[in-house]
């Protein structure tokens, strides 16, 4: 049941240095469907039905597809796995309070996590959450879009398709009334998006995304790169990582 599913994405943070995608490329109509997750065979729920390591199951969810699509790898990331990234980027095991979203992206944009291509290294951009091209674009060139989610306690009673309830954003409706969720989107159609979460596919509607997304990002995987004709060509690896030189970790 989805009430003992967990969540775990804390508030966002914001960091003005962290470019937005319209700053690094020009962008443009989306098409009208995207789909990546047919590629990928299995999902898990990567240790978040137990521990709120939500932040990390969808960075290890968006490489397991970008994988998939790229290189046609069966790969199926483990919950430890996960959880070790969880605990990278949080207090965990020691405490089991969630991770920002921007401490993960900038520690798998500084360090890596472990694929079976070698570590998968990123640049990242902020999209605007609230944007329904803006995240289907990078659905659409860069595999997935990260996103953070104010979850309603209406959700838990939706099933697999989110949508904002009738009684709007009061009560079970209200934002964040269950707590922050992080996620990936792969998919969208003319009317939902598809996200994975607890190893399973969900569909939102674009109202339930402009209304309760509190923060979102295009993540560009090294990997991804090598998948000619996806990617916009004036979008440049160098150039992103430039820009995040001075946030990162490492300052790689």
């Amino acid at each position: 049941m989805i009430y003992n599913m967990k969540l775990g994405k804390q508030a966002p943070v914001v960091d003005p240095r962290v470019p937005h995608l319209s700053d690094r490329c020009k962008l443009a109509r989306p098409l009208p469907a995207v789909d990546w997750t047919p590629a990928v065979k299995t999902f898990t729920a990567l240790g978040n039905n137990q521990h709120g390591d939500c932040t990390a199951a969808a960075a290890f969810h968006t490489a397991q597809t970008l994988l998939a699509n790229s290189a046609g790898s069966s790969w199926v990331p483990t919950d430890q796995d996960a959880l070790n990234l969880y605990a990278a980027t949080s207090g965990f095991p020691k405490v089991d309070e969630g991770a920002v979203e921007l401490d993960v992206l900038k520690y798998w944009a500084s360090t890596g996590i472990p694929t079976p291509a070698g570590q998968d290294t990123i640049a990242f951009t902020t999209l605007n959450p609230r944007n329904l091209d803006e995240l289907k674009l990078s659905i659409q060139w860069f595999g997935s879009a990260y996103i953070g989610v104010a979850m309603p306690l209406s959700c838990q009673t939706q099933g697999h398709l989110w949508d904002v309830p009738a009684g709007g954003t009061k009560g079970a409706g209200a934002p964040n009334s269950w707590g922050g969720h992080a996620l990936c989107l792969l998919a969208y159609d003319d009317k939902t998006f598809t996200a994975i979460s607890w190893g399973e596919k969900y569909k939102m509607t674009y109202a339930f995304a402009q209304t309760y997304i509190d923060e979102a990002y295009a993540v560009l995987s090294r990997h991804w790169l090598d998948v000619a004709g996806i990617a916009p060509s004036n979008i440049g690896w160098q150039e992103l990582q430039a820009d995040l030189t001075a946030l990162l970790p490492s300052g790689r």
